[in-house]
């Protein structure tokens, strides 16, 4: 049966929450989104409309290099790339399998700012992270889990900032969508395990899974695989009561997705092109940290910008439905978008998918 075929309930059933999204929007622009396969994958779309026919996969263009992905999803590699054209990204610490997690390095960094965030240098979704680190046992440790789970055994240290997270969400060059992503928080009584909380988290009938698919914003909590060794690099378990006055951030997961599109300003959305333009990333999440109030004001230039609100990171694999499905806010229309700049439709920009940094003309001494 075709995908043009299929009732809602079966689609529903095939097809993930992006490609079905994908496949309502090319449908409103008078495209067509089919399986490329006989075989089920989530993977591969093939877009038609106007006389042209291309493959996607997820919410990746059929323009974007392998090259341009990789660059972006090495974190240390693409911030110094960033940093390079004066776009505000903290400073950080790479710690490789061979460096100690007890060592002088990672104690001079924890003493200079405080508290750190430890993170995989490659990978997104918030996988491996371990945020408001205070202490050295707790940063060897989750050190230790980031290069476990690393493509190249890799942690990568850097400041923690308070505030909100924020995602800007570039298509085509242009940024379109703006939105405030608010993570879920554990917050210790005494009494109550973490897997408890959460499973009162999933309570929320916004979250949906592969078992039950729909189109809400949010994904069910899976506690195992989100928060057992987070916990467990904070000397906790996910069945003990957590410790009264903790609170522990699901750096993966979501409590709200609120629009933010006509609220964050303008400047902000200029840096969010400029750094998916550096690093060939034509559609692109561009996720940044700090108070909200930073970014309703245009961003301050200078070497300490980034205490203020910084560029964490790049994603090549951008989570669109965070603007078509807030949970507050009106949806925007960037899966519309994103199929008429795949197909080239009337009024989409053209492809653009170089690497802006492969123009830089300065070497790079290695030491």
């Amino acid at each position: 049966m075709s995908a043009e075929h299929e009732d809602e309930g079966a689609r529903a059933r095939r097809w993930s929450r992006t490609n079905l999204l994908i496949m309502q929007a090319a449908a409103r622009l008078g495209a067509k989104a089919e399986p490329l396969s006989q075989a089920r994958t989530d993977f591969f779309l093939r877009l038609r409309g106007e006389g042209r026919s291309v493959i996607i996969s997820k919410t990746r263009s059929p323009f974007l290099t392998q090259v341009a992905q990789t660059l972006s999803n090495n974190k240390k590699v693409s911030r110094e790339l960033l940093a390079a054209i004066g776009l505000p990204v903290p400073p950080d610490l790479l710690l490789d399998e061979g460096d100690d997690p007890r060592g002088a390095a990672a104690q001079g960094f924890l003493r200079r700012f405080g508290a750190v965030v430890v993170k995989p240098n490659w990978g997104n979704r918030g996988v491996g992270v371990t945020p408001g680190i205070r202490e050295m046992e707790g940063l060897a440790r989750a050190i230790s889990r980031a290069q476990a789970i690393d493509r190249d055994e890799e942690a990568l240290l850097e400041p923690h900032l308070e505030g909100t997270n924020v995602r800007l969400t570039v298509i085509g060059g242009r940024c379109v969508a703006a939105a405030e992503i608010v993570r879920p928080l554990l917050r210790g009584d005494g009494v109550t395990s973490a897997a408890a909380a959460i499973a009162a988290l999933n309570e929320d009938p916004r979250r949906g899974s592969w078992a039950a698919p729909a189109l809400v914003a949010m994904d069910v909590i899976e506690a195992e695989e989100a928060m057992a060794a987070h916990l467990e690099a904070l000397g906790l378990d996910l069945e003990e009561p957590l410790p009264a006055g903790a609170s522990i951030e699901i750096t993966s997961e979501e409590a709200e997705v609120i629009d933010r599109s006509d609220a964050i300003d303008r400047a902000w959305f200029e840096v969010a092109e400029a750094a998916c333009a550096r690093l060939g990333v034509d559609v692109g999440g561009v996720d940044l940290r700090g108070p909200l109030a930073s970014f309703v004001r245009a961003p301050r230039g200078g070497a300490e910008a980034w205490r203020e609100a910084a560029i964490l990171e790049v994603n090549a694999l951008p989570a669109l439905h965070y603007h078509a499905l807030p949970t507050v806010g009106a949806p925007r229309p960037v899966f519309e978008a994103f199929v008429a700049y795949c197909l080239s439709l009337p009024g989409a920009p053209g492809p653009c998918a170089a690497i802006g940094a492969a123009d830089d003309q300065r070497a790079v001494n290695s030491g």
